[in-house]
C-alpha cells in the first residue's frame, strides 16, 4: 500500500471506490426488465428502445477520456461529484419522460455522468495500492460488481411488477444522492500537485492519450479486456429479448437464468486470486483468453451438430464467464500498473474501449435469435480471437521475451 495514506483514508477510498463501480454496473442493468413494456409505454417500435441502450453505452465510453482527463487535471474527489450531480439529473428526467426521445434524453445524461465513475474509481485504487494488491482489490470489488448483471434486473424486475418503471429509476435516484453525500463528505483527494509535480495542461493531457493509444502493450491489455467484458455485458443486455420476448420467461424472473454465468464470472475470480500467488498476471491473461477461445470452439462443435436449447446456452455462456472473471483483474492491474503515472488517462480509454465495444456486442446481442447455435458460436468466436490475438502479440510475447532475458 501507499504510505502516503493513513489506514482510515485507505479504507474510504477502497469502499467508495468500490460503491462507485456497483452503482455504475447497476445503472447499467436495473433498467433491462422495463424494456420490452417501454416499447407499449412510448408507443415505439422495439428498435427505439434497444437504441436507448445503445446510446447509453456509447456515451458512457465517450465520456470516458473527458473525465478521466479532467480527473488528472483537478483532481478525482471534485471530478466523481460533478459525475454523479450529472447521472442525479439524467436519472431525474429518465424517470418523469412521457416520451422516448425525453426518455434517451434522460439515459445520455445518466450514461454520461455515469462515465466518471470507472476511470476515477481506478484512479483512486492505483494511487493508493502497489500492483498486486491493486489486482487483489480490483478483483474483490470485480466480484461483488458481477453480481449486478443478475442482481440489478431482478430488482429491476420486481420494481417494475410490483409499482411501476418509473419505480426503476426512482430507487436509482435514492442511492445516487446518498452516495453523492457520503463521497462528498469522506473521500480524500489522492492527486497530488506541487511545483515538481504541477497540473497538467490540456495539450499534454492531449499528449498523454496520444502516448497511451500509440504503446501497443495498452491494445494489448484493452481489446483482450473489451471482448471478454463486452462479450459478457452484450449477453446481459440481450437477456430480456432471449429469455422474455422469444421464449416467454417473466420480466422479473429472466434475470434468475443469468445467476449460473454471474457464479461462473465469480468463480473465475476466485481461482485467479488464487492463482496470482503463483503466478505473474500475464500467464493468468494468457490462460482465461485461451479458455474463452475454447469455449467458442466448443460452441461452434454443438451449433454443427445441431444442438440446441435454454440450458446449454446457459452453460456456454457461463463458460465464458468464467474465462471472463479469470481475465479482468489481471487485465486491470497489468494496464493500471503499466501506465500508473498517467492513471486517469489510462484507465478512461481502457474503460472507453470496453464499453464502445460493449455498444457494438449489445446491439449485435439483441438481434440474435436462440433458435440456433450458430450466431452465438459466430458472436464468441470473433470476439475470443480479437481478444487471443491482442494478447498473444502485444502482450504475451514481450513478456516471454522479457523472461528469456532476465535467464540469460
Amino acid at each position: 500500500m501507499n504510505n502516503k495514506f493513513t489506514e482510515h483514508e485507505q479504507k474510504w477510498v477502497f469502499g467508495l471506490a468500490f460503491a462507485v463501480i456497483i452503482l455504475s454496473w447497476m445503472s447499467i442493468k436495473i433498467s433491462m426488465p422495463a424494456l420490452p413494456k417501454l416499447s407499449e409505454v412510448f408507443h415505439s417500435t422495439p428498435g427505439g428502445v434497444k437504441l436507448s441502450v445503445t446510446i447509453f453505452f456509447i456515451f458512457f465510453a465517450l465520456s470516458q477520456p473527458i473525465w478521466g482527463g479532467i480527473a488528472q487535471k483537478i483532481g478525482c474527489r471534485p471530478t466523481l461529484l460533478i459525475g454523479i450531480l450529472v447521472s442525479i439529473a439524467g436519472s431525474l428526467i429518465a424517470m418523469l419522460a412521457f416520451d422516448l426521445p425525453t426518455y434517451i434524453i434522460g439515459r445520455t445524461l445518466e450514461g454520461l455522468g455515469m462515465g466518471s465513475a470507472s476511470p476515477v474509481a481506478r484512479t483512486l485504487l492505483t494511487d493508493v495500492f502497489d500492483r498486486k494488491d491493486l489486482a487483489r482489490s480490483m478483483g474483490t470489488i470485480s466480484g461483488t460488481a458481477s453480481t449486478m448483471p443478475a442482481l440489478a434486473p431482478i430488482v429491476g424486475g420486481y420494481l417494475l411488477t410490483w409499482i411501476d418503471w418509473r419505480a426503476i429509476f426512482g430507487f436509482f435516484l435514492i442511492l445516487s444522492v446518498l452516495y453523492l453525500v457520503l463521497a462528498f463528505r469522506d473521500l480524500p483527494e489522492t492527486r497530488f500537485h506541487s511545483d515538481k509535480d504541477p497540473r497538467p495542461t490540456t495539450y499534454q493531457l492531449l499528449g498523454y492519450y496520444l502516448s497511451i493509444l500509440k504503446d501497443t502493450k495498452f491494445w494489448g491489455y484493452a481489446l483482450c479486456y473489451a471482448v471478454m467484458t463486452g462479450g459478457m455485458l452484450g449477453y446481459y443486455s440481450a437477456a430480456p429479448y432471449w429469455f422474455v420476448s422469444q421464449l416467454g420467461i417473466a420480466a422479473n424472473h429472466y434475470a434468475f437464468l443469468t445467476i449460473p454465468t454471474v457464479v461462473m464470472y465469480i468463480f473465475g475470480l476466485f481461482v485467479n486470486r488464487m492463482l496470482l500467488k503463483r503466478y505473474d498476471l500475464e500467464k493468468l491473461l494468457f490462460l482465461g483468453i485461451s479458455l474463452a477461445v475454447l469455449t467458442a470452439i466448443v460452441t461452434l462443435g454443438l451449433a454443427f451438430i445441431n444442438v440446441s436449447g435454454l440450458i446449454v446456452i446457459i452453460v456456454l455462456l457461463s463458460l465464458f464467464g468464467f474465462s471472463t472473471g479469470l481475465v479482468m483483474p489481471a487485465v486491470n492491474a497489468g494496464a493500471m500498473a503499466e501506465f500508473k503515472k498517467v492513471a486517469g488517462p489510462a484507465s478512461a480509454l481502457l474503460v472507453m474501449t470496453v464499453f464502445g465495444t460493449s455498444s457494438i456486442t449489445a446491439s449485435w446481442a439483441m438481434r440474435i435469435n436462440i433458435g440456433t447455435l450458430w450466431p452465438i458460436a459466430l458472436y464468441l468466436g470473433v470476439l475470443s480471437l480479437i481478444g487471443l490475438f491482442a494478447n498473444f502479440f502485444w502482450v504475451w510475447l514481450p513478456y516471454k521475451n522479457k523472461v528469456r532475458e532476465k535467464i540469460n
